[in-house]
């Protein structure tokens, strides 16, 4: 039997209707002071703008269902589901936005847009759960597990199905899923088309919104992180958050959030999903992008607006790396020359990783040295695991000169970090 990991996709609304379970989490942020204002925006509207219309109490429900979830700590993001929890969700939220009218068009429009997309994504996903699957498939079926998207909008769950008319059925089922997905994360995108109507003017940020990402990197996490922060002096109420993510590659990821109550000298969290490979798409789900360069972050609230752009290339990258490599060690045992009947032992050195879970891609220098003499060599390796030796061995005539010590040096791409470690030759 072949069985294919699946994401599967619904709208946020199932979060009402479950408990939410514990996920591996970054360290909390009680202060700023691992976090950037980021640089104030060019287009700034002006303070002189009309009074602001009150929010709608519609756009409420619609934020509700549309936005990404945004947590006021880490532990806070939800847990597992059943099946039947996600489908029974999406009913109660198609009954939520079918029942608005407001005065506002465009939050009639979200709202049909909306309801329409999740009432395709709960009709397929009923189809997909009714059709027949071999023994122990079923069980499978309702392990389902959130994977957070707009405020847990996307949801997976493994899936395994034969490599017969059953596995066609499936995913003839998941295409159509797929498609209506999309237009759910269209419907999400445009909530702030709406907000910007009853949102205060722009203004500078002036330090009161700080911004903070860690990206995943190697055996930490699975996820993205994004992290806001109100310094205050004020609490804000009804902010929606536009983040748009821009990758090293030229993409873009927008996630938009949205937060009820947001007391000052609070951090908010949200964690963005890498998405997982279905079919014909190689991210389905993804709520991010390969190689965060920076993030445009627009605030729009009735008491307060701001935009700002958060630059994470660079010393923001290089800070996260050096902190999780704090408790990187290593292990060293130097190979001297050593004379053999049938062929020579040349110098060299084994280096053992501990401390850390695994390093991503890195690149090692190696450079052998004494009092009046030195030399380096490098390695290339897609990933260093806690308690694998590496070997970095030299060839007759590379090494004329006996080392008294070996330097390691440890760097990443996209980053000047730079671990170093000396091994002294007994």
């Amino acid at each position: 039997m072949k069985q294919f990991l699946i994401i599967l996709v619904l709208l946020n609304a199932t979060i009402n209707l479950a408990g939410c379970g514990q996920k591996s989490s970054p360290t909390s942020y009680d202060s700023p002071g691992q976090a950037n204002t980021g640089q104030n925006s060019d287009s700034e509207r002006s303070k002189e703008a009309p009074e602001v219309k009150p929010l709608p109490p519609e756009y409420l429900i619609l934020a509700k269902h549309l936005a990404t979830e945004m947590v006021a700590s880490p532990q806070d993001v939800c847990g597992e589901k059943t099946l039947s929890q996600i489908i029974a969700g999406g009913h109660s939220a198609v009954l939520d936005l079918g029942i608005i009218q407001s005065q506002d068009p465009r939050i009639n429009y979200l709202a049909k847009l909306g309801q329409t997309a999740l009432n395709k994504i709960v009709f397929r996903l009923e189809r997909i759960n009714a059709l027949p699957k071999s023994p122990g498939q079923a069980e499978l079926m309702v392990e389902s597990f959130i994977h957070g998207l707009y405020g847990n909008l996307y949801y997976g769950y493994l899936l395994g199905v034969d490599a017969t008319e059953k596995q066609k059925a499936i995913i003839d089922e998941l295409q159509a899923l797929l498609v209506a997905v999309d237009e759910a994360d269209a419907a999400h995108m445009m909530l702030p088309k709406v907000a910007e109507k009853y949102a205060a003017p722009i203004s500078v940020p002036n330090g009161r919104i700080l911004v903070d990402i860690d990206e995943v990197w190697g055996g930490h996490g699975q996820n993205d992180w994004f992290r806001i922060y109100n310094a205050g002096p004020d609490d804000l109420e009804d902010c929606t958050i536009e983040v748009l993510l821009n990758g090293k590659n030229g993409e873009t990821r927008k996630n938009v959030h949205f937060v009820r109550s947001w007391p000052a000298k609070t951090w908010m969290h949200a964690r963005y999903e890498p998405g997982k490979e279905i079919l014909d798409r190689p991210d389905a789900g993804s709520q991010t992008v390969t190689g965060i360069q920076n993030a445009d972050v627009t605030v729009w609230s009735p008491k307060f607006s701001t935009k700002l752009t958060y630059k994470y290339q660079g010393s923001e990258k290089d800070n996260d790396i050096a902190d999780r490599c704090k408790e990187m060690t290593f292990t060293g045992r130097y190979q001297p020359f050593e004379d053999g009947i049938l062929w020579d032992t040349y110098p060299g050195v084994d280096f053992w990783l501990n401390g850390i879970a695994t390093v991503p891609k890195c690149r090692v220098d190696v450079t052998f040295r004494n009092d009046s003499k030195s030399r380096s060599w490098y390695w290339e390796h897609e990933s260093w695991k806690p308690g694998e030796k590496k070997s970095f061995n030299t060839s007759e005539n590379e090494l004329e000169f006996e080392a008294s010590h070996v330097d390691l040096a440890i760097s990443f791409p996209g980053s000047s970090y730079k671990h170093e470690v000396t091994l002294t030759v007994d």
